[in-house]
């Protein structure tokens, strides 16, 4: 099945780009190794939002995958989950901070902010969905470095389980552990 697990009957779906579902953490964990850049930023973590009532679930993780693949090509792994809370549908995807191809690090700076909405807006506008001209404060897709994935968020279960998993993980079984413990059971789906 496409639905994965539910958290207070919020459920997601998953997918892997350039890495499988199940084990996105432990192949990122492993590229770091073999290019021995194991400090500093294990991921980035980025968040692409919806209008509400305008897409369905499955389209907005097809959304999702489209921008990861846009995004970061051939040369990251990104994993990237879809929270379908109907009233506010959107996708996280969490990037591998070093490239599988020649391990380098990925510049996460404000230059990739405004192509990842640029990305983002562009996959929505050729979908036929809204785009936030204008916002304000804080946008549902800003760019959240690393460094502030230390606790949990007040923005949704989601990211809260995704941050303090990645926080408190001594490696990849623990995340998983982790994962599971919060009630989200990471599916296999060959995208």
């Amino acid at each position: 099945g496409e639905k994965v697990a539910s958290l207070d009957e919020k459920a997601c779906y998953v997918s892997g780009v350039n890495c499988s579902a199940d084990t996105a953490l432990d192949e990122m964990l492993e590229v770091q190794k073999l290019f021995g850049k194991t400090k500093g930023n294990v991921a980035y973590h980025c968040y692409q939002s919806f209008k509400p009532g305008e897409i369905t679930p499955e389209e907005c993780h097809r959304l999702g995958v489209e921008l990861a693949r846009r995004m970061w090509g051939a040369d990251y792994q990104v994993l990237v989950a879809t929270h379908l809370d109907k009233d506010h549908l959107h996708n996280h995807l969490v990037c591998n901070s070093v490239s599988l191809i020649d391990g380098k690090k990925f510049n996460c700076n404000k230059g990739a902010y405004r192509r990842f909405r640029r990305l983002s807006d562009e996959i929505c506008l050729e979908n036929g969905y809204s785009v936030i001209e204008k916002p304000r404060g804080k946008t549902p897709r800003q760019i959240y470095m690393a460094e502030k994935m230390g606790g949990p968020t007040r923005y949704n279960l989601m990211r809260d389980a995704i941050n303090e998993s990645i926080s408190l993980s001594t490696d990849m079984d623990d995340f998983f552990a982790l994962m599971r413990m919060r009630g989200y059971v990471i599916d296999y789906r060959d995208t």
